[in-house]
């Protein structure tokens, strides 16, 4: 039997003889592992929260793709319906004051008289055409002193007029003639007017026929001392559209070429003028005795 001496005796143990060496504890060795992986997972921490969010991403991502439908292709024909809208709306749209003069200028008429002691008619004014009748509603003034009236249809056409209604009180009086099947005006209530919006004037200025002229609207219920002779009148439209001689019982339309009021004049009657006045057709039609609407 072989003996061992002290140096060979592991420290902080004594020598049994030839007893043999204990087995490592499996209990002790589980608790080792998990305190191992313990310590694993408190490292890693920040990593498994880095982890655990890019998951929940992907899967919100997942379910979104799968609830939200595929876009659907183009076809080549609804790219070119599309271009198709975008330059229609893209086109300026016709001027306003010449969709109204196209409007009214077949119901418009230039008006001739003739006074006594004169040899030959000359241009006096504008009429404005109410009804298929051959009734012409102008201004009152123009027609003092008249032993021959005539009216010029806007194709040339001439026919010979007689005074009928009249009203001093709004300076205009109504024409009437045998000729029947023309274009009457479209008349409009000026009630629905505001100052700034766009003053059309069609007439005759200098006995040019159908002549048009556009400003704005610059006052409603103006009063006016006409430079002819004759009262005081109100209520009128005042506009800043340009009037010459000859301007007067022209038609003023709204954007739609409807007759709103019949121009009377301006503070001249041999002078070209800036500022205007008008006799809303509310006034002037019913004043003649025609029914305005």
């Amino acid at each position: 039997m072989v003996r061992r001496s002290k140096a060979d005796r592991p420290y902080g143990t004594f020598f049994h003889g030839d007893a043999p060496e204990e087995a490592p504890d499996p209990a002790r060795r589980r608790l080792d592992v998990r305190g191992t992986l313990r310590r694993l997972a408190g490292r890693t921490r920040n990593a498994q929260l880095v982890l655990v969010s890019i998951l929940g991403t992907l899967a919100v991502i997942g379910i979104t793709n799968a609830l939200v439908p595929a876009p659907q292709r183009i076809t080549e024909r609804e790219v070119n319906d599309a271009i198709k809208t975008a330059l229609a709306s893209a086109t300026p749209k016709p001027n306003v004051a010449i969709a109204a003069y196209q409007a009214v200028k077949e119901s418009m008429v230039l008006v001739k008289t003739r006074s006594a002691d004169e040899t030959a008619v000359r241009a006096r004014g504008s009429g404005v055409l109410l009804d298929s009748g051959g009734r012409i509603l102008t201004s009152l003034h123009i027609l003092r002193d008249a032993a021959e009236i005539k009216v010029v249809f806007f194709d040339g056409e001439e026919w010979a007029a007689v005074l009928g209604d009249s009203q001093a009180e709004f300076d205009v009086a109504v024409l009437e003639l045998g000729s029947f099947g023309r274009k009457p005006a479209t008349l409009a209530s000026a009630k629905d007017l505001k100052v700034g919006d766009q003053a059309i004037v069609v007439g005759s200025p200098l006995g040019q026929q159908n002549s048009l002229t556009v400003g704005v609207i610059s006052k409603l219920g103006s009063t006016f001392e006409p430079p002819w002779p004759g009262q005081r009148l109100g209520g009128l439209i005042q506009f800043d559209a340009t009037l010459y001689p000859e301007s007067s019982g022209g038609a003023l339309v709204n954007s739609k070429g409807e007759v709103v009021a019949i121009v009377t004049g301006g503070p001249s009657l041999n002078g070209v003028s800036g500022l205007g006045f008008a006799v809303p057709i509310d006034a002037a039609a019913s004043a003649a005795g025609a029914a305005p609407f």
